[in-house]
């Protein structure tokens, strides 16, 4: 086991894990509200429609327990049947998601920078929060000539194995840093194992040079870059990225000139005052 790996794990062995589904009741939490929403949580881009079969699958559960579930959440609006029966997101899971993006105002004040950053690197910027073992991007901005494809908002990634999530980590201390690997290290074992020394690597570059890379770790075709900004007045952390078709990034450019770069911007962005600076910051 290399170094980071070895610390990444003494960081995780000091963690405490969250509840799972399994052992909510034991702690006086629904259960049965938690399996609704990793119902939902299973949907993705690149699988919008799932079968109740599917689903069972996933989640461990059986048929049974799945359609009462699904059924349910049919008849709160938030999924639908298609024509051939599987089960799809429901428009009304957009109702969900308006009020946390109607008060995270300051997203719109970076678009300029970010627009900036677009087109000094030809890639698409985008603005990560942490959302449990998860980040989500809020604001993209891109150049569809040089990169026809512009992620939008409300994706999401790993923490452990991209850019912006490595970022966001960086921004937490001790005992949140723990517990949030150790979390990470229960719910995807053999993917923290594969990845933990080049996540503990870009916790500490970040830490010490402001940003951190990712040769196709999360997607293959990508190479990213990624800076912590800070956190929110209302807590929320926020990290700034950039993603590169991998066919055009070339190493040098991107470790010599393009992080560094980022690093500098988030300078800049932390004088707009929006966020709090990071805790390694303090002082400086």
């Amino acid at each position: 086991m290399s170094d980071g790996s070895t610390l990444l794990n003494q960081w995780a062995d000091a963690g405490h894990c969250e509840l799972t589904s399994e052992t909510a009741a034991d702690h006086g939490l629904s259960s049965t509200l938690m399996r609704g929403l990793e119902i939902l949580a299973l949907f993705s881009d690149t699988e919008a429609r799932l079968s109740n079969a599917e689903i069972a699958r996933r989640l461990g559960l059986n048929r049974a327990t799945v359609s009462r579930l699904c059924k349910t959440l049919v008849h709160m609006g938030y999924l639908r049947r298609d024509p051939r029966g599987s089960f799809r997101l429901a428009p009304r899971v957009l109702a969900l998601s308006y009020p946390v993006l109607a008060v995270t105002r300051w997203r719109h004040q970076l678009v300029v920078p970010m627009r900036e950053i677009a087109e000094m690197s030809s890639g698409n910027i985008t603005l990560a929060v942490m959302s449990g073992d998860r980040f989500v991007q809020v604001q993209t901005v891109g150049d569809p000539v040089s990169f026809p494809h512009i992620p939008e908002p409300g994706i999401t990634g790993p923490l452990h194995r991209s850019a912006s999530g490595r970022a966001l980590l960086a921004l937490l201390e001790g005992q949140e840093l723990y517990d949030t690997l150790a979390d990470l290290r229960r719910r995807f074992p053999e993917e923290f194992a594969a990845h933990a020394g080049a996540t503990a690597a870009a916790i500490e570059r970040c830490r010490s040079e402001g940003f951190c890379t990712s040769y196709g770790d999360w997607r293959p075709n990508i190479v990213a870059l990624a800076t912590p900004l800070g956190q929110t007045e209302d807590g929320l952390r926020v990290a700034l990225a950039c993603g590169l078709p991998r066919f055009r990034a070339r190493a040098e450019h991107v470790e010599t000139d393009l992080g560094p770069r980022m690093a500098e911007a988030a300078e800049s962005i932390r004088l707009m005052g929006l966020f709090e600076p990071p805790f390694y910051l303090a002082g400086s």
